[in-house]
């Protein structure tokens, strides 16, 4: 009668364990023996029940080594008195690797789990080939990123040089201004792309400090006023700006910072710029301000000049809000605010 018991029993344990649509397993903590597991086991690694059976884990491990660290691995976590939840790749008949999910946890709490513990395997390879395939991709799509800044990069270095050398082979002083302003514009473009190249992730995002600093750099170099001693203070923080709105930005505060070299410190041995950005949540502000002579009385945002031209121009592809005040005798100050995009 009790063997009998027993046999229903163990039958109706068999049925419960089919059932479940994963792959369980039940161990005998002390040499990691199978004692019993369902038709999933059997379908997931290509073993009969019986095969399994009384032999020790280590038939489903990819190697000894393997099959230690995951011991160590998960019995670290039960003698916590913790559910073991991990990722690992396990061998099946055939000689293929898989890979899995493993949940195992004792099978009497109240003992602890060296009586006994049940592991369920999830086969989870399809999951991980995809995310594979997608690191691979990014890893493509990285390169080609990489090789199109540093193509695009090296052709605007090559421009730079070319529109360096007019300038310096140029006597008319209004055609030396006018590639100086051009080479700067030109430079406000190439170091976006020389920031995307360096940086290690392809995110199309650059720092706005840095970028400014390369960029006032620039301008100090070009625009050389050797009876003035010009100061350049720039506040950024940790913004970073999206590369499609970094170009146009640039463009702009690079017009606005050569208009300030030249025009406003007229009169004056020394002169401070300043450069400060904050955001609020996803909105930017900039401020470019000066402590020149300030605007001409008859100053007007919609002047005729190529210079506010290419601003309100580069302010309406930003979709920014744009103004400037100015104090005769103690500077100008201009503001730009845009949304960021995500």
């Amino acid at each position: 009668m009790m063997k009998d018991t027993f046999k229903a029993q163990e039958e109706m344990n068999n049925v419960i364990l089919d059932s479940i649509g994963e792959a369980v397993i039940i161990i005998e903590p002390g040499g990691r023996i199978i004692r019993n597991c369902n038709a999933v086991t059997e379908d997931l690694f290509g073993y009969k029940k019986s095969e399994l059976i009384g032999r020790e884990t280590s038939i489903l491990h990819v190697s000894r080594e393997h099959y230690r660290q995951f011991g160590k691995e998960s019995e670290a976590v039960l003698n916590r008195g913790e559910v073991y939840k991990g990722e690992f790749q396990m061998k099946r008949r055939d000689g293929g690797i898989i890979d899995t999910y493993h949940t195992i946890s004792s099978l009497h709490r109240e003992l602890g789990w060296e009586e006994g513990v049940v592991s369920v395997i999830r086969d989870i390879s399809e999951q991980k080939k995809t995310e594979r395939q997608l690191q691979s991709n990014l890893k493509e799509r990285s390169i080609l990123l990489g090789e199109m800044h540093h193509r695009v990069k090296n052709n605007l270095a090559i421009i730079a040089g070319l529109l360096y050398m007019q300038i310096e082979a140029s006597v008319d002083e209004k055609v030396v201004e006018s590639l100086k302003t051009s080479y700067c514009r030109l430079q406000s473009i190439a170091q976006v792309h020389e920031q995307l190249y360096k940086k290690a992730e392809m995110d199309a995002n650059i720092s706005l400090d840095s970028y400014l600093n390369q960029m006032a750099e620039s301008v100090d170099e070009v625009i050389i006023l050797p009876d003035k001693n010009i100061t350049i203070d720039i506040d950024c923080g940790s913004i970073t700006i999206p590369l499609l709105q970094a170009v146009p930005l640039g463009l702009l505060l690079s017009e606005l910072l050569v208009n300030a070299y030249k025009h406003a410190f007229e009169g004056k041995e020394e002169g401070h710029i300043q450069i400060k950005a904050g955001s609020n949540q996803d909105q930017l502000l900039i401020e470019i301000s000066d402590d020149g002579i300030g605007l001409p009385k008859d100053f007007s945002i919609d002047s005729s000049s190529i210079g506010m031209g290419i601003v309100q121009t580069l302010a309406k592809q930003l979709d920014a809000d744009f103004s400037y005040s100015s104090i005769p005798g103690e500077g100008t100050t201009f503001l730009v605010s845009f949304t960021l995009n995500d």
